[in-house]
């Protein structure tokens, strides 16, 4: 036999296994909006980015041509990382109100937004940077590719650094929620028995005045588990059209039974109009009920009195919460939100720290004054 023939078969006897080729995954682009009413300008930052990269990712592009377009988009896509956002557009100062309605009525406070303008007169440098939450801001003939590609470069690394800050907080909340479920457990069993133990002694028994002060406390340890739950479970702020008027129907009706029990006789004073806001309604509640249980808390012993009211125009919506007591005194108004400040040993202090919680969550603003010489007014003021 010839060697010619011997290794005839070479390419089968030597062929190996055949491997798998698992496809590469590729990484998640930064998604950029680009808004501006010139397409000219559309076509150019495309042409600048197309080959950036930022930590192994590139830029996907979104175009909106009216600030009212680019709202929309932001409202129903929460993954954008930056807007390239052009100030004159249907208006003279359209892009100043997009970036200020990104900030309020779409709740987005992670978006990076870079302005420019072709008409810096329109809208002076200082007064743009010192009143809008923006990024950074240029003047179309100043803005070159290389500064263009560092403008995107910080707003980038901004917006992951704002990102894995929340991931670190949701991570957090969700740490307290699985240990307070866990004091919650010992807690149960903690009360149970020293229930148990004191039925099998005699009333007059010091042994059982300690078990007594055991349940208490043991009950008091259970009000703070169940408030920092409260607080820790706030874990997503989400977008949700609600009516008001009947969720604050509920509050007040929830409100009175406190007051009940708490053998105070309270006068309310209500007001209510209908209003759509943009919040979950639980979270929405809540904060109002704490604002209430703390005005019915805090008003007059003798006579007490407690006002909840609501104004509504075009653009927003008002709550004023306000009770007949002392008031906060001066001294105390920078801690009133801090988990756990209170001034009554049998309280827990953490309902205006969630109330400051759903506040920060939405972007809404709470303020605090004084009702004449005495009484607490806390107003909501939420965009609608």
């Amino acid at each position: 036999m010839q060697d010619t023939e011997l290794f005839a078969d070479d390419e089968l006897l030597f062929t190996g296994e055949e491997v798998e080729e698992r496809p590469v995954k590729k990484a998640k682009p930064w998604r950029v909006l680009v808004v501006d009413d010139e397409p000219d300008i559309h076509t150019m930052t495309q042409m600048v980015l197309g080959d950036y990269s930022f930590e192994g990712r590139k830029l996907e592009f979104i175009s909106a041509f009216t600030g009212e377009e680019s709202l929309n988009i932001l409202k129903k896509d929460h993954d954008i990382a930056v807007v390239l956002l052009d100030v004159v557009m249907e208006t003279s100062t359209a892009g100043l109100d997009v970036a200020r309605r990104i900030r309020t009525f779409v709740n987005n406070q992670f978006v990076r937004i870079i302005l420019r303008t072709g008409q810096p007169g329109v809208a002076p440098e200082h007064k743009v940077i010192t009143e809008l939450d923006i990024n950074d801001y240029w003047q179309k003939a100043e803005l070159t590719s290389q500064r263009l590609t560092t403008s995107i470069t910080t707003a980038l690394r901004s917006y992951r650094d704002l990102r894995k800050i929340e991931q670190n907080r949701v991570s957090l909340a969700q740490l307290a929620m699985s240990v307070a479920h866990q004091i919650r457990n010992r807690t149960m069993t903690i009360t149970g028995f020293a229930n148990l133990a004191t039925r099998k002694l005699d009333q007059e028994s010091d042994i059982a005045k300690y078990l007594e002060t055991i349940s208490e406390e043991s009950g008091r340890l259970e009000e703070v588990v169940g408030s920092v739950s409260d607080y820790a479970s706030i874990d997503n702020c989400d977008h949700q059209n609600s009516e008001i008027f009947p969720l604050l129907e509920e509050v007040v009706i929830e409100i009175k039974k406190f007051a009940a029990n708490l053998d105070k006789n309270v006068e309310f004073d209500i007001s209510l109009k209908h209003a759509v806001i943009d919040g979950r309604p639980d979270l929405f509640k809540k904060a109002i009920e704490e604002l209430m249980k703390n005005a019915v808390i805090f008003s007059d012993e003798s006579s007490p009195r407690v006002e909840l009211s609501v104004q509504v125009d075009s653009e927003l919506c008002q709550i004023k919460v306000i009770d007949n007591g002392s008031g906060i005194d001066d001294a105390d108004l920078p801690y009133i939100y801090d988990p756990f400040f209170t001034k009554r040993p049998e309280a827990v202090g953490m309902g205006l720290s969630i109330v400051r919680r759903v506040i920060d969550g939405y972007n809404w603003i709470l303020d605090y004054s004084k009702e004449g010489r005495n009484g607490a007014v806390f107003t909501l003021i939420i965009p609608i």
